[in-house]
């Protein structure tokens, strides 16, 4: 199985964990970064890539055309999702939004609730998505660009998974019972944010770009293809294969 490492380019959403620093001295590649290189070469040789779901997950793909439409209301302007898979040499990414003139991108995040949307206020912006940011800035050439939380009610198939799972953690005898009704109505309060003067339903948080940390995120580059060069040598080499398994 003949595979050329020193092609592979390394996407936006994996650069937090690749990133991450050996505690060994004189290794450059940790234990985190290793279990993502081991992501990227099942899914480059066997073609298997595990897609890990969460209901935040689920949530941001469902409102992320709201979240965009709101953040165009607010700012003043029009943006559109990007539909657009970028690469150079080192990286690919799928930026949210490019402002038409490419000067900066966006990030879209939606909050699952309050509780975690607020935080974001007083919060630094986290470390894996100003990676992903500054992946972004090397596609686009960009200068400017912002990790944008929203705060978006959860659509209707959400808040109905949410109240199967209230049903079932307060085994009562129908969903009819008075208790289960006010706790469900209460989780629909918790949930859904039309209430929310739209001003407050969005922060921003800048991620300028950083050609310090992009010159290391390439620099890291050959020596991670280097890595699965070898990890995939050690692979093919298990047992020999001079003749055909049955």
């Amino acid at each position: 199985m003949n595979i050329d490492f020193s092609q592979i380019k390394f996407r936006a959403s994996s650069w937090g964990n690749l990133l991450a620093e050996s505690k060994e001295k004189g290794n450059p590649i940790g234990k985190t970064c290793a279990a993502e290189l081991i992501k990227i070469y099942n899914q480059e040789v066997y073609g298997r890539k595990k897609d890990i779901t969460t209901k935040q997950m689920d949530k941001g793909k469902l409102c992320e055309p709201e979240a965009i439409q709101l953040f165009s209301l607010l700012e003043g302007k029009m943006y559109y999702k990007n539909e657009e898979r970028l690469e150079n040499e080192w990286f690919t990414g799928h930026p949210d939004i490019v402002d038409e003139a490419v000067t900066e991108c966006n990030d879209i995040k939606c909050s699952y609730e309050l509780d975690t949307f607020m935080p974001k206020l007083i919060e630094e912006a986290d470390k894996s998505y100003v990676a992903q940011l500054n992946v972004y800035h090397s596609l686009l050439g960009t200068q400017y660009g912002h990790i944008v939380y929203c705060l978006i009610s959860a659509p209707m198939q959400i808040l109905e998974q949410e109240k199967r799972s209230l049903l079932w953690r307060m085994d009562v005898v129908s969903e009819m019972s008075p208790e289960y009704l006010k706790a469900a109505e209460e989780l629909t309060h918790l949930m859904t944010f039309d209430d929310i003067d739209p001003r407050e339903r969005v922060i921003k948080i800048p991620v300028p770009r950083n050609d310090e940390l992009i010159e290391k995120m390439k620099a890291k580059v050959p020596v991670m293809r280097q890595w699965l060069h070898d990890f995939h040598k050690k692979h093919m080499n298990l047992y020999p294969k001079t003749e055909e398994v049955v």
